[in-house]
């Protein structure tokens, strides 16, 4: 196997599994008043088939992690592939609710294995001065998920097929499937020896269900006490998991790591804040185009691509100029970007033509392509190579968990002011903005001690 073939080969399977990943959280989204009545159940049984691959993948994802530097990555992604396609098969077939939900939970837990792998794959099996490029065909993956699954699943729904929403996974997975196992017969991946970090790992599923369970019923006002109790609850699990970590010879999460680089903290602060704001404008467009602008549902659905549309083109070209030695730079331009995106549309007009808001969302869109692979480069540049899947799995998770962060908080202000959509809209904007302004002026101050021109 030539060295391109072999780099071609694990560009499919990271960016291949990162895209089904993040393309399911979403495609099911759009189905579910159809099976709330295809299975004559209520709307929150149904929301399950939602929760159980959300909280799935969360769980899950570090611990896989953990296990792709141990048994190796390669071997990882191919047990994710095969556990998320017999999943997808599943829940195809599904003829109840409860089995919806199972299968779905399968599919979640073998997207937790792809996505803890996808960059670590990239980081640790091609050639160094590929990885740059590689990473930002993989932040194009990562934001065409998001987009593709409602579309996709729409588009199955109208036309009477439901169960390929998750049949069109198959061929992918296939694909990733041969790719993957072509790999293995001739690659040979370095692996740690060590033993598996239970404890760790239980700590961590108590921490992530809290935190998960407390933004689930966030947004409404009856559950609010209980909601805020869960959070404050998963705060302090995730202390005492810190300080056991800390103390593990073998832990989950290499916190001696993370703390021998204090920019290693500011980074996960980056990618916090960007998936924070990433679902914010994931979730506000509809409403402002729709609810404000009177707009058409097909016209909000080619509106709302500009931030997509800009995200894939320019994580593309964040790719080829970086060249893995401006991370810091590329990261702190990017924020910078998509601060001017949310300033501009928090200042918008909204009596203004509606493509101002659609080019304000492409702008944000641009700085989020800039960003997205640098700092992922940036945070599997903290650990060795033989802490690659803890530290590509970390990274996935804290932005997975700042999406759902995002999610809640946004669709709580909204239901707190439920007659006044634009300022709620303008407040959740400024919420984004106002953490993506802490985050540049720490980076500002990290980046001091690190010569005399490092955001240039």
């Amino acid at each position: 196997m030539t060295t391109e073939t072999k780099n071609i080969f694990i560009i499919i399977i990271a960016g291949m599994g990162m895209l089904l990943s993040t393309l399911d959280t979403g495609i099911i989204n759009v189905a579910l008043p159809f099976f709330q009545k295809e299975f004559n159940v209520s709307a929150s049984l149904t929301a399950l088939s939602v929760v159980g691959y959300t909280v799935s993948l969360a769980i899950f994802i570090l611990p896989f992690g953990y296990l792709s530097d141990k048994f190796g990555k390669l071997k990882m992604s191919l047990f994710g592939l095969f556990l998320f396609g017999l999943g997808s098969l599943l829940c195809g077939t599904a003829n109840s609710i409860f089995g919806l939900i199972l299968f779905r939970i399968i599919q979640g837990i073998g997207a937790s294995a792809l996505q803890a792998t996808s960059a670590a794959l990239i980081t640790t099996l091609i050639d160094r001065k590929f990885i740059p490029n590689a990473l930002g065909i993989l932040g194009i993956m990562i934001g065409l998920g998001p987009v593709l699954g409602p579309s996709i699943g729409g588009l199955f729904l109208s036309i009477g097929l439901w169960r390929f929403i998750f049949w069109i996974n198959i061929p992918f997975v296939i694909l990733g499937l041969i790719c993957n196992y072509l790999l293995m017969r001739r690659i040979s991946e370095r692996k740690v020896h060590k033993d598996f970090d239970i404890w760790g790992s239980f700590l961590n599923f108590l921490w992530v269900i809290s935190l998960l369970a407390g933004f689930s019923l966030l947004s409404n006002s009856k559950n609010l006490d209980l909601a805020v109790a869960l959070i404050i609850l998963s705060m302090i699990l995730m202390v005492i998991f810190y300080f056991f970590e800390i103390r593990k010879k073998s832990p989950l999460i290499s916190f001696i790591t993370l703390n021998t680089d204090s920019k290693s903290y500011l980074f996960f602060g980056q990618t916090f804040v960007f998936g924070f704001a990433s679902a914010m404008v994931f979730l506000l467009p509809p409403f402002v185009f729709e609810k404000i602008m009177n707009l058409n549902v097909a016209m909000t659905g080619l509106l709302v691509l500009g931030a997509p549309i800009g995200l894939v083109i320019f994580s593309k070209v964040s790719g080829k100029l970086n060249h893995g030695s401006r991370n810091v730079a590329f990261s702190f331009w990017g924020l910078f970007i998509i601060s001017t995106a949310l300033l501009g549309l928090i200042a918008i007009n909204y009596q203004w033509p509606v493509l101002i808001v659609s080019c304000f969302l492409f702008v944000y869109g641009v700085g989020g392509g800039i960003f997205q692979p640098a700092n992922i480069a940036a945070i599997m540049n903290v650990g060795s190579q033989n802490e690659q899947g803890r530290l590509g799995s970390l990274q996935r998770m804290v932005q997975n968990i700042a999406i759902a962060s995002g999610t809640a908080i946004g669709s709580t202000v909204m239901n707190l002011l439920p007659n006044n959509i634009t300022i709620s809209v303008k407040i959740n904007w400024a919420i984004s903005l106002s953490l993506i302004i802490v985050i540049l002026v720490f980076s500002v101050i990290f980046n001091k001690k690190s010569g005399p021109h490092p955001l240039l």
